[in-house]
């Protein structure tokens, strides 16, 4: 195949935009399409080497991971040799514990659906793990491993079918993908059968040029710069709350498929592309997006609960392209010597690297990521893992969403966000409302609670990307009659001060007056960084307490107004007065994430809230 300078360009394109919108450059809100615009690359580069000599009748299944194997491994090693030294140095056990997980499912390359196993809701520190961007890796590498086998059944079978099925899989992936965006979101996000049609973009591409469809020079051109132009618009004005991938993929991939198509030598994209700083920053892409994650992670990590500054997370990304070029030069480049390094040593080097590496990840769960260096007592702050914390905090109450209220039964229903899931579990803890059928109802904490008001008036107070589903989320009329059927109704939220202030206008329009036994929860904050809670601990003990912020005593103020007369359990101002404990008495966290409650802590509140009014009266 004949080296073209300008998709090493594109390749710069790809990887520049991912490393500083990961760093946080606001303006490149988009910069996460460049991973998909080396999907199209892979495919192309991939599909071109396989198709030709297919139809030379030269493929070797064996030489193609060879050539893998060369391409990918080396550096990725050294990487996460690195990585897992300092890790082991940083990271606290429940951190170490997600680490060897990823650092295992790397290495077997399905990486990404660790990933997806870890994600969710309750795993909002995903940007603090170190090999987080190792589930393309896990993408790429599962294609390449059915891609190739499944072209050769294809062309054995008839060869004529290879373009046809590519467009039937890749188009069926695509719709996948765009139902899956609003269905099942992190699923889509981290699994092949939702990515494939991007690189499906790129294989067909290569049969297309392979067999000598090329534009015109003034064709090209446009098409060229049309491509450049999509690329741009996804990078600048996509964000983190596009949905993603979806049909809004088709402009970063397709203006991919159109530069690669179009963007020839004579063509002003082309030698834009073709200038040695692209090229030089493309054929040093892989490394360079191999060390941005690590380097970023482990700032965020050594800073805890304090972003690091933009300044720095950039001097990290030029840092990350520095170690590129040495990984380039002093390990990628050798390790492609074919007469230095035979196909023997590489296969035999590959497996006996993956399985140290897998032996060492399975060291580091084996022993709950060290665990066994802390104290007793330091171990209930570091040693479950978010997840873990999270199904507690989910798990039974999802299992009464939706469930029928009887009239004939005494019946409590909760309503709201993960915060009525802390709620649910406050009351199960505090073994309180025995005699009451419990039913729980889910609003997003994106789309707050309201009723009565049009959801075109409290639209603009909502993420552009969430008002589709939150329009199909929002409270119904229905919804309203099921929860006066119950005897007791709780509405418990991480309030916005936009909902807490029509609060008064949705009980009106509910029909809920003073004197029914209604109840609203107000907000509840303690310190997020579970380092600075061990740091707490040993400087203080379990007595630590942490001030709440401004805002949050601004909202909870608001709905107190709000909600005049009407049944408020203000943890706030109660439970927080003088600042919100940190600690249960044996030392247990109140909470893991500086929102959502422990087990110790849903303990801990309920011996508060169901100790003054207005929900004394339901403890006896």
């Amino acid at each position: 195949m004949q080296y073209r300078p300008e998709i090493d360009g594109l390749r710069a394109l790809a990887v520049l935009p991912v490393i500083f919108f990961h760093a946080g450059v606001d303006w490149l809100s988009g910069g996460y399409v460049g991973v998909d615009i080396f999907f199209v690359i892979s495919g192309f580069l991939i599909t071109t080497i396989i198709y030709s000599e297919l139809s030379e009748k030269r493929f070797s299944i064996l030489k193609f991971y060879e050539r893998r194997a060369r391409r990918i491994l080396p550096a990725l090693f050294l990487v996460l040799i690195v990585s897992t030294v300092v890790a082991i140095f940083t990271m606290l056990p429940y951190k170490l514990v997600t680490y060897g997980q990823a650092l295992v499912g790397t290495v077997l390359f399905i990486s990404n659906i660790v990933l997806w196993k870890q994600s969710g809701y309750f795993a909002t520190e995903a940007e603090m793990n170190p090999l987080l961007h190792t589930w393309s890796l896990g993408v790429e590498e599962q294609y390449y491993l059915f891609f190739p086998l499944g072209l050769m059944l294809i062309w054995w079978m008839k060869r004529q079918w290879v373009i046809t099925f590519l467009v039937i899989a890749g188009v069926a992936s695509l719709l996948l993908s765009e139902w899956a965006s609003s269905n099942m979101p992190n699923a889509n996000f981290y699994l092949l059968p939702t990515r494939v049609w991007e690189l499906l973009v790129g294989g067909l591409l290569s049969i297309v040029l392979i067999k000598g469809n090329q534009p015109g020079k003034k064709t090209a051109e446009t098409i060229s710069l049309a491509g450049l132009f999509s690329i741009a618009i996804s990078i600048f004005l996509y964000d983190s709350q596009t949905p993603f991938p979806s049909f809004y993929a088709l402009l970063p991939v397709l203006g991919s498929a159109a530069i690669i198509y179009a963007a020839t030598p004579d063509t002003l994209t082309g030698k834009l592309l073709s200038t040695r700083p692209l090229v030089l920053i493309g054929l040093i892409s892989y490394s360079a997006y191999l060390w941005h994650q690590p380097l970023f992670a482990f700032a965020r990590i050594i800073e805890p609960g304090d972003e690091p500054g933009l300044s720095t997370m950039i001097a990290l990304a030029f840092l990350s392209l520095m170690l590129a070029f040495l990984t380039w030069k002093y390990v990628e480049q050798p390790f492609r010597n074919k007469k230095k390094y035979n196909r023997n040593w590489v296969f035999g080097a590959s497996f006996i690297g993956s399985v140290l590496f897998v032996l060492l990840g399975a060291g580091i769960l084996g022993s709950k990521g060290l665990l066994g260096l802390y104290s007793e007592p330091e171990r209930k702050i570091v040693g479950k893992t978010i997840v873990e914390y999270g199904n507690y905090v989910e798990a039974e109450y999802n299992k009464l969403t939706g469930k029928e209220i009887s009239e004939d039964d005494r019946a409590l229903i909760i309503v709201g966000d993960s915060f009525s899931q802390d709620f649910y579990n406050i009351v199960r803890e505090s073994k309180v409302f025995s005699g009451y059928e419990i039913s729980t109802h889910y609003v997003p904490a994106r789309c707050q609670i309201f009723y009565g008001i049009p959801f075109s008036e409290v639209a603009s107070n909502i993420n552009e990307s969430d008002r589709e589903m939150c329009k199909k989320r929002i409270l119904s009329k229905e919804d309203v009659e099921n929860f006066k059927k119950a005897d007791v109704i709780v509405f418990a939220l991480r309030w916005e001060a936009w909902s807490a202030s029509l609060m008064g206008q949705t009980m009106e329009s509910m029909g809920l007056t003073t004197s029914d036994n209604v109840i609203i929860v107000g907000s509840k904050q303690f310190e997020k960084s579970r380092a600075k809670l061990l740091a707490h601990f040993r400087e203080y003990g379990p007595d630590k307490k942490r001030l709440v912020d401004e805002k949050e005593i601004e909202i909870n103020n608001i709905l107190k107004e709000e909600l005049d007369g009407y049944g408020f359990v203000d943890i706030i101002s109660g439970y927080c007065a003088g600042g919100c404990p940190l600690f249960a008495e044996d030392g247990s966290p109140i909470s893991y994430d500086g929102r959502h409650l422990t087990k110790e802590g849903a303990v801990a509140i309920g011996d508060f809230v169901f100790s003054v009014q207005p929900l004394v009266r339901f403890k006896f």
